[in-house]
């Protein structure tokens, strides 16, 4: 389960995420909160889902710090020197794992790994620039250019590292998602036998889930929108579409094909024309989508948008921005 995005913004609940969450523990499931978010330690991020409603223990939550940490962990041994840049969260994580913290450049630490946090600036980056120069390991906890607030999209640890880069030439290594090892590390803390990811962002949730072999749910509650996910190429496509946490405990019928058609439910959708262009099956009558106006489906006619689209991709000829419309998704009651 991603954070950011799918269970809260900043500090404010996403809607039904608490609901969701309970319903779906209801039913036997396991939760382990995911995030890329490397600024807080675990306890802190349970404390504030257990704030928000949502009743979490640290043992719960696996950052993208503990991930970076465990990277490192695999080939410096314990006591090795490492330059943190970023939060508390990620200082706890690397001394968890055996390391020792190095204050500045000056320490000729090791490695150096760049986790977000909101007080980072020139001065940090510079001393991560200077380590790396020296010929210090780069590791990054993970590369998402923007990160989600209540506010909209803030600047994310990507856009940060990119500072770095620019500065040494060295592409960091990273640990968080789309890296598959995050979402390996919390299936095998969780005894999962069948793990489904759950997250926002097709570029980072849904790409992970993809290189770790885990069937993903989108929820439109971040930041790929419904538009996205139809024009999403084959390794950031989900397996499940869902409008928010509510769908953890609802079906999720499967589009079928039917000639030119993919269908589901009372939905159908295809991709037709010398020029493509999708058309959609509502309410009994076809409407063609052209991209210029919105249009409010259902999420079964989402999810055959979805098939149809990437069938078409697959076979040569895949639709653009232009051709498909603003969704806005309609939430089974």
């Amino acid at each position: 389960m991603d954070l950011d995005g799918v269970v809260y913004r900043g500090a404010e609940p996403v809607a039904f995420a608490d609901a969701g969450v309970a319903a779906a523990r209801g039913l036997g499931m396991r939760m382990m909160f995911v995030t890329n978010n490397a600024a807080r330690a675990p306890q802190t991020v349970a404390d504030q889902l257990t704030s928000l409603g949502i009743p979490t223990d640290g043992t719960d939550v696996m950052t993208s710090s503990q991930a970076a940490a465990a990277i490192l962990a695999e080939d410096l041994p314990a006591g090795a020197l490492v330059l943190p840049v970023g939060g508390a969260g990620l200082r706890s994580a690397l001394t968890e794992a055996g390391f020792r913290l190095a204050a500045s450049a000056d320490d000729a630490p090791v490695a150096v790994v760049q986790g977000f946090a909101p007080e980072v600036g020139w001065p940090q980056l510079t001393e991560a620039a200077l380590a790396i120069a020296a010929g210090a390991r780069f590791v990054a906890t993970n590369l998402d250019a923007t990160l989600p607030t209540e506010r909209g999209m803030a600047v994310g640890n990507g856009s940060l590292v990119a500072a770095v880069t620019n500065a040494t030439g060295v592409v960091p290594v990273s640990a968080g998602k789309p890296e598959p090892e995050i979402f390996r590390q919390a299936a095998r803390r969780a005894g999962a036998r069948r793990p489904l990811a759950v997250g926002d962002r097709l570029n980072t949730d849904l790409a992970g889930a993809r290189a770790a072999d885990v069937p993903g749910l989108h929820v439109l509650t971040g930041v790929s929108d419904a538009r996205d996910v139809v024009l999403a190429p084959p390794h950031e496509r989900p397996s499940f579409l869902a409008v928010d946490l509510r769908a953890l405990v609802q079906p999720h019928p499967a589009p079928e094909r039917a000639g030119d058609w993919w269908r589901c439910g009372a939905a159908a959708a295809r991709v037709c024309g010398p020029e493509p262009h999708l058309e959609v099956s509502l309410a009994g009558r076809t409407i063609t989508l052209d991209g210029a106006d919105p249009v409010t489906v259902s999420l079964d006619a989402w999810r055959c948008l979805a098939a149809a689209a990437w069938s078409a991709a697959d076979m040569g000829a895949p639709l653009t921005y232009q051709q498909v419309p603003v969704l806005e998704v309609v939430a089974p009651r």
